[in-house]
């Protein structure tokens, strides 16, 4: 056993070596990768290309043509999507301005029917209190019933639910 855990001890540094030729292994043309390359000279041209002789046209490769048909079909479709579509697609004030009149109107309507109905009023400021607002900012919360921050906390129960209420008292025609 002694002497088998002796060879193992020689042979393995050998075993461990690398066998390739370090600074140029044969598998790039000039050497190792970062000898020096097997260009003779710098001609001037873009990717080293000559320029061809005149009246001789320059073969095309086969993916060229399925690029520029690619480009011009891509194009083509941008250009056909764009112009057909309805003026409303792009245009804000074709779709905000009959929105945001609707919601103003909405909140017109609520604003006077809380002005007209004190109880409704106290039970708002109520709940603004318990969301640490002032008196003056109990209009706040009628503006703000559709904005997240307001959903997510009548969904999550961290709004009182007294302002469910009042919201649906003052949606109700």
């Amino acid at each position: 056993m002694n002497r088998l855990a002796a060879l193992g001890r020689r042979l393995a540094p050998q075993l461990l070596k690398n066998k390739q030729a370090r600074a140029g292994g044969g598998e790039y043309p000039g050497g190792s990768f970062w000898s020096e390359g097997t260009q003779t000279g710098y001609n001037g041209f873009l990717f080293g290309e000559v320029p061809l002789a005149p009246g001789v046209s320059r073969k095309i490769q086969w993916w060229e043509p399925i690029w520029y048909g690619g480009y011009g079909i891509f194009f083509a479709g941008v250009f056909l999507i764009y112009h057909t579509k309805p003026l409303e697609a792009l245009d804000i004030k074709y779709w905000a301005r009959p929105r945001a009149q609707k919601e103003l109107e909405e909140e017109l309507r609520m604003l006077d029917k809380l002005s007209s109905r004190p109880d409704l009023k106290e039970r708002l400021v109520a709940v603004g209190k318990d969301l640490n607002m002032i008196e003056e900012e109990a209009y706040d919360l009628v503006f703000m019933r559709q904005e997240y921050k307001v959903l997510l906390g009548m969904h999550s129960g961290r709004v009182p639910p007294d302002l469910k209420a009042v919201y649906e008292e003052l949606a109700a025609e």
